[in-house]
């Protein structure tokens, strides 16, 4: 991804709009980050992962499945879950449980490939609209600190059109459905860098500021906008990584 942007590209982040105030959700990476350290050195402990639930979840208590075990998945609003991990299945898979007679039976709701050569995962759950079997959609990303290095926002466009985002004055395209890392490029002390937002015609649709510092993972997740001509919806999520966390080399 280039860091210079042409002229057309420019044009879009010279208007301004109204600055509306945003829910911004924060997590501590203080366990993530030990777990990651003590990770690469016990392979066998199986592939890591966090969930965070990008909406409204079913109302019954979920469950993944390693193997032949079905264990809990506590999920909580705007932020990441604790640490799991997978050690002896292939795919992810969420249950629902049903309990009869005293006996108790899962029901799948969501399922989500792997990443190969992926140990650490973020797994993005949402529910799926009028679904009759499974009703969770769920997106796989590499979690690793390689793919996804402190220092640095990653974007995730959620429209279904191509949008154009700035920061600290980089300008990034993200197709519908991808996702970019872009550095903060803010010193040790951190500090507060232009965000924006353009669509394809060259008209900025979100405008505010975010806080960038050396140690933080931050997410931004755009969404459609509720209606025609309204700005996107827009959701941030952080999360801080230790700087004696030794630097992941695969």
């Amino acid at each position: 991804m280039s860091n210079h942007s042409n002229p057309s590209t420019a044009r879009i982040f010279t208007r301004s709009i109204v600055v509306f105030t945003i829910a911004i959700l924060t997590c501590n990476g203080s366990l993530y980050a030990q777990l990651e350290g003590k990770e690469e050195s016990d392979k066998a402990s199986g592939l890591m992962f966090t969930c965070v639930a990008l909406g409204e979840m079913p109302d019954e208590p979920l469950f993944y499945r390693d193997g032949e075990s079905y264990l809990p998945v506590e999920l909580f609003p705007g932020t990441r879950s604790a640490p799991m991990f997978l050690r002896k299945s292939e795919v992810f898979s969420l249950f629902v449980a049903k309990v009869t007679d005293e006996q108790t039976t899962y029901r799948e709701v969501g399922r989500s490939k792997l990443i190969p050569e992926t140990r650490r995962l973020l797994f993005l759950l949402d529910e799926v609209a009028n679904a009759a079997e499974m009703k969770l959609r769920i997106i796989a990303i590499d979690d690793s600190l390689k793919a996804f290095p402190p220092g640095t926002f990653r974007f995730f466009n959620f429209t279904s059109t191509k949008l154009q985002v700035r920061l600290a004055g980089q300008v990034a395209g993200i197709d519908p459905g991808k996702m970019e890392v872009v550095k903060s490029r803010v010193d040790d002390q951190g500090a507060f860098v232009p965000f924006l937002i353009g669509d394809q015609k060259g008209k900025v649709i979100f405008e505010t500021r975010l806080f960038g510092q050396p140690t933080g993972r931050e997410m931004v997740f755009i969404g459609k906008p509720s209606k025609p001509g309204e700005m996107p919806k827009v959701k941030f999520l952080t999360q801080i990584i230790p700087r004696k966390l030794p630097v992941e080399t695969r």
